[in-house]
């Protein structure tokens, strides 16, 4: 049973990976044209996800591989908060340099928000992992769940059931992370709190 736990427990880890999270939140907006607009043909919709996609997960995910295959971290877990740095460093400029591609492209506006959201949150997260680690599943899906009861206040569109999901799931991720002895309750929920509180700084001063 306890085998199981931790089994269930690591796919949870996988699939509600916070690498994904972009992925995700753009292709659900895509099914909410009543958020932007500008009407987006099929072809352009497929365009902006795989972009996301590469820069987001591609990239960050196949540079843990080769960090791994030269040794320079132990593991693609990434236990050891000394061996999150650079994988996070490399990620960090993936999400930029996503957001420099994109800027130019006359992506609606809420698209821009949410990368933009993400790229700060794993800034924020590079920082706090120099001198504490934190659980980097639950500060994506608390930044997550401040970015869209942001989008909620400035489009003024119910997006209650949306960020009620996104509360659930961080709820999961914290769960795994704790099965799997990956974190301790500290570091999951002041990964949740620096989550959310980068997005609301973003909001108040942007």
């Amino acid at each position: 049973m306890q085998n199981r736990d931790y089994n269930f427990s690591l796919f949870l880890s996988y699939i509600l990976h916070p690498l994904l999270i972009p992925t995700l939140v753009t292709t659900a907006l895509m099914m909410r044209p009543d958020l932007y607009s500008i009407v987006l043909p099929v072809n352009m919709k497929l365009w902006i996800t795989g972009v996301v996609f590469a820069f987001t997960v591609v990239i960050p995910a196949a540079s843990v591989l080769i960090l791994l295959k030269f040794k320079a971290i132990q593991s693609q877990q990434l236990h050891e908060r000394g061996e999150r740095t650079l994988p996070l460093l490399i990620a960090s400029s993936s999400f930029l340099a996503l957001l420099y591609s994109l800027k130019s492209a006359g992506l609606p506006p809420v698209f821009l928000y949410v990368l933009y959201s993400a790229a700060f949150a794993l800034l924020t997260g590079l920082l706090i992992n120099m001198v504490y680690k934190i659980s980097l599943h639950t500060l994506g899906w608390g930044a997550l769940a401040a970015t869209l009861a942001g989008i909620s206040i400035r489009t003024g569109l119910p997006m209650l059931t949306f960020i009620t999901i996104s509360i659930m799931l961080s709820g999961f991720a914290g769960y795994a992370r704790l099965k799997q002895d990956a974190h301790n309750q500290a570091q999951i929920y002041l990964g949740y709190v620096a989550g959310v509180s980068i997005i609301l700084l973003i909001s108040y001063f942007g």
